[in-house]
């Protein structure tokens, strides 16, 4: 019996690394802001602002968190009015962005909704190849916008919290809780660590690991700042009713994002194929949303007959045992299965589930 560790980015955050959505867009909008008053103007192709006043001078606004940042392009475009400021969003896809920045989204949501917005695109008659690949290019700003904040946080470190180790490592060494067909608890012969994040926070747990049992990690979307494992940035639901009828359609720009070609980058996928299909696994989630867009992996993943079991380590925020996510976890996880009473064998119930704290 084996063990399969998905990694996602609330395992980040568990470590204090700013890994957020809002952590990220309030760095972006936030620079922005910062070389416009530098300057007195900013633009690239998701936004301008500009002061076309000559004697105009305002104090730079205090931005330290979203909602601050916010507010202070509220006060802007409030300001413009007046036609010597000016804030023009260039992408009404990132104006969408910009008015559900306060709505705590998480990266999941991010993806989804650009895959809301290719879906939009496809269908009207009025947005030929060109309007995508138009579109396609402010995502990909984003994305090397993305990969430049993450660079800054690898400089500052990351910091690990020691007293983590046993708690971590032990978990996928012991038996687990699984429905195998002879009710038998078995200790993991391997470990295999998939990694959704760009980030290198497992290593130091995987070292650790490597010392009681064989171990690898699989870096499924990609490293920072390594052109042998490019990042991976999209959505990935090839099972959408949606995105089948982007294959009737003769616009190739379409699959630019789509985690399922980018999959082809490398070897990484054909690896986590090969550890699936070579003995029974146990599935443990630590902070992964397990959303819709990486829904064609998970779904290879949680219906594979070779996997007996999925447990989850649920973030918790309380004291009561209805203050986690465990629950909605489970949904979220439901979604990946055409068998519901497969999910329901599978899935480990939550008395025999752990938090993720």
């Amino acid at each position: 019996m084996n063990r399969l560790v998905l990694i996602g980015n609330g395992f980040d955050l568990n470590h204090n690394l700013k890994t957020h959505y809002s952590d990220f867009l309030n760095w972006y909008l936030r620079g922005c802001m910062e070389k416009f008053f530098a300057n007195r103007i900013y633009e690239d192709c998701l936004l301008k602002l500009e002061n076309l006043e000559q004697g105009f001078n305002m104090g730079v606004p205090y931005m330290d968190t979203l909602e601050q940042t916010i507010i202070a392009y509220k006060n802007l475009i409030n300001n413009s009015r007046n036609s010597t400021l000016k804030l023009e969003f260039r992408s009404d896809f990132f104006k969408e962005v910009f008015d559900r920045a306060l709505l705590n989204l998480k990266w999941v949501d991010f993806e989804n909704h650009y895959f809301e917005y290719l879906k939009k695109y496809s269908k009207n008659i009025e947005y030929d190849s060109k309007h995508i690949k138009s579109f396609n290019d402010q995502f990909e700003y984003l994305k090397l916008k993305f990969e430049e904040y993450l660079k800054e946080l690898k400089k500052n470190g990351i910091v690990q919290n020691p007293d983590k180790f046993l708690y971590l490592v032990n978990p996928f060494v012991k038996k687990e809780f699984t429905q195998t067909p002879k009710g038998i608890d078995k200790n993991p012969d391997n470990v295999y660590v998939l990694n959704f994040n760009y980030t290198n926070t497992f290593k130091i747990y995987a070292d650790k690991l490597k010392e009681i049992i064989p171990t690898q990690i699989n870096h499924i979307h990609g490293e920072l700042e390594n052109n042998y494992n490019p990042i991976i940035f999209g959505f990935g639901d090839e099972h959408d009713k949606d995105y089948l009828s982007f294959e009737d359609k003769k616009i190739n720009e379409l699959f630019k994002h789509i985690k399922s070609f980018q999959y082809l980058k490398t070897s990484n996928y054909q690896d986590l194929i090969r550890f699936i299909n070579s003995d029974d696994f146990q599935v443990c989630i630590l902070g992964h949303s397990c959303g819709l867009s990486d829904r064609t992996m998970l779904k290879e993943i949680f219906e594979h007959d070779k996997c007996k079991s999925i447990k989850i380590y649920y973030y918790k925020w309380g004291n009561e045992s209805h203050e986690n996510d465990y629950i909605e976890k489970t949904y979220e996880i439901s979604r990946h299965f055409t068998d519901k009473g497969m999910m329901r064998k599978k899935v480990v119930s939550f008395d025999k589930s752990e938090p993720l704290t």
